[in-house]
């Protein structure tokens, strides 16, 4: 093993393998800190130090060896942007081409990491065990110029990507509720899609994932009942990916980050919240057993460490489906069934890490619990540790964390009006302790919920306090540096003339369309044609089932809706906040439901 100043990779292409080698994790990068990860075998976040510690595995060599030599070239003296890759050749063992590394499934990439590993090998005389291989390849050099370059450009255009997305996903689902969570997996199939065709140019990757994400959500008219199937098609095409062709991902614009060297294919935390939301609600949609289907499959591309999956998101996803399974439950809230879930939660998570590791799968969370509680907890604490030091890291980390949290807590105590979620904002904070990506896991877990909130909305009523629902959007597009100005209008200063007050008949056929009963109900009377609740046209039949007068029994419907329900509706789809509403408001809506032209 030999660490040579940089060469060009055509000299060694035809007498061996060539890659390009990533010298550490993190946004810089010291040559002490690469020439310790060379040493080890792993590697140590540039925010930890960058120089990882432990039993040095072997010592660089000034010459090359009789039968395998590698070499590596290192980055310069002093720190510099965890942004270039150093060529790295392997002559020898048969090895010619591209190189390969299981480790990052990404042909011609290499981890620092990667090395030791196969030195222990090779000293042993295992050429086919080493973590290294090759692939066949008539111009090694050129091929990893394009990938290097491919790299570069992607790298270049994904933070823009990342707020062009934000914008999109609140204004689609600000425009229709339930745009916003088919806008999460339309960016992220147009991304794929976009890495299929081989397109790098900046424009036109961001433009092309905001195109994906509005055409795929507002243009085409998707109902209710195809939300489930969609992202269940979405996630199984996903898993198909992972498992066959995870290159496509990882030089994605949406997808992993193997510029820097934290993620090099599968899914990355901030895939893992953005796709949240759509998953929530597709199960949410679903009736059992579908549900539960719809969840294992999720659990399986998020969790499965041979898919190149994130196991820790195998923890935030499963807290979010059992919160919501919770909330959908007609049984109380009580903290023994609390704490009946969180128990089971407990168990699930470690029956399926401990099937993922018995299948051959690997994971910080299969290390972590097969090292015993001393590691589990270890590895927990240096998680937490590497998050304070992200958030703390700039003014600009630490403001777009302050005003992503705010969103969130925005969105808890004014918005949070449905199972999702509640499921949502639960599963942000456990992604918080599990994952180490505390501020992306904010912006992304406050617009993700955004978009819930717009769904449930859907599903129950217009949103009462339009300006406060446009808070946590707001904030978080100005955590991502694209705050815009505001608008005026002024109040009038004089009163001229006066307006007679409106029936309450008339009244309430307003108010029936600013709660958003004409997007879940079929009435006449208010050329509602809704199909998700029952056919308000037929009340006085559904009165005379209750055995009650209809204006009683339309008013009890509003402010108590599972005191009836009628046969072939689900329970605790029409939210019970209407017994909230002043009570003109609920006698004008009374009038105008039992008014003799409805009946």
């Amino acid at each position: 093993m030999r660490v040579v100043a940089p060469f060009e990779l055509s000299a060694y292409a035809s007498r061996g393998a060539v890659g390009l080698l990533v010298p550490g994790d993190g946004q810089t990068v010291t040559r002490a800190g690469a020439l310790a990860s060379l040493e080890r075998g792993k590697v140590q976040h540039a925010l930890l130090g960058g120089v990882p510690t432990g039993r040095v595995l072997f010592v660089p060599s000034s010459e090359a060896g009789s039968r395998v030599t590698i070499y590596v070239s290192l980055p310069p003296a002093g720190t510099t942007p965890n942004d270039r890759r150093y060529p790295i050749a392997v002559v020898g063992c048969g090895l010619h081409g591209l190189l390969t590394s299981s480790n990052t499934r990404v042909t011609g990439l290499i981890s620092i990491a990667d090395v030791a590993p196969a030195v222990v090998h090779l000293r042993a005389g295992g050429c086919r065990s080493s973590p290294l291989a090759s692939q066949a390849s008539s111009d090694a050099a050129a091929k990893l110029s394009e990938l290097d370059h491919r790299i570069h450009r992607v790298a270049k255009a994904r933070g823009w990507a990342a707020v062009a997305l934000l914008f999109v996903v609140g204004l689609v689902a600000l425009v229709n509720g339930r745009a916003g969570v088919i806008a999460c997996v339309a960016a992220v199939a147009g991304s794929l899609v976009l890495s299929a065709l081989g397109i790098e140019n900046f424009w036109a990757l961001i433009l092309g994932v905001v195109g994906f994400a509005v055409v795929l959500s507002l243009i085409v008219p998707w109902p209710r009942s195809a939300i489930t199937p969609l992202v269940s098609a979405f996630f199984l095409a996903l898993l198909l990916v992972f498992l066959f062709d995870t290159e496509l991902n990882s030089v994605a614009v949406l997808g992993a980050r193997p510029d820097g060297g934290g993620r090099f294919y599968g899914l990355t935390n901030q895939l893992e919240t953005l796709l949240l939301a759509p998953a929530l609600a597709a199960v949410s949609a679903a009736t059992l057993p579908w549900s539960a289907l719809v969840a294992a499959l999720v659990l399986v591309t998020v969790g499965w460490s041979h898919a190149g999956a994130d196991g820790g998101g195998i923890v935030v996803y499963l807290v979010a489906f059992t919160v919501l399974a919770l909330r959908k439950s007609d049984a109380p809230l009580t903290a023994r069934r609390v704490v009946l879930a969180a128990a089971a939660v407990v168990v699930l998570t470690f029956a399926i890490v401990g099937a993922d590791a018995a299948l051959g799968g690997s994971s910080h969370v299969t290390h972590a619990v097969g090292g015993g509680p001393g590691t589990l907890f270890g590895d927990l604490g240096h998680r937490l540790h590497l998050s304070y030091l992200t958030v703390t890291s700039t003014a600009g980390k630490i403001a777009e964390f302050a005003v992503s949290i705010t969103a969130l807590v925005v969105i808890a105590v004014f918005l949070r009006d449905g199972p999702t979620v509640d499921a949502m904002l639960v599963a942000v904070a456990v992604s918080f302790l599990v994952n180490d990506s505390p501020v992306d896991v904010a912006f992304l877990g406050a617009i993700g919920c955004w978009a819930l909130v717009r769904w449930e909305a859907v599903d129950s009523r217009a949103m009462r306090r339009p300006a406060a629902a446009m808070v946590p959007f707001l904030l978080v597009m100005l955590a991502a540096g694209c705050g815009s100005k505001g608008t005026v209008q002024p109040l009038p200063e004089t009163v001229i003339g006066t307006v007679a007050a409106p029936s309450p008949a008339a009244a309430g056929k307003a108010l029936f369309a600013s709660q958003g009963c004409n997007g879940c109900h079929t009435f006449t009377a208010a050329g509602a044609t809704g199909t998700i609740g029952p056919d308000l046209d037929k009340l006085p039949l559904y009165a005379k089932r209750a055995h009650q007068p209809l204006q009683a029994f339309v008013k009890e419907s509003i402010v108590d809706p599972n005191a009836y329900i009628e046969k072939g509706y689900p329970k605790n789809v029409m939210p019970q906040t209407f017994k909230s509403l002043p009570a003109d408001q609920i006698n004008a809506l009374v009038a105008f439901l039992t008014q003799p032209s409805s009946g």
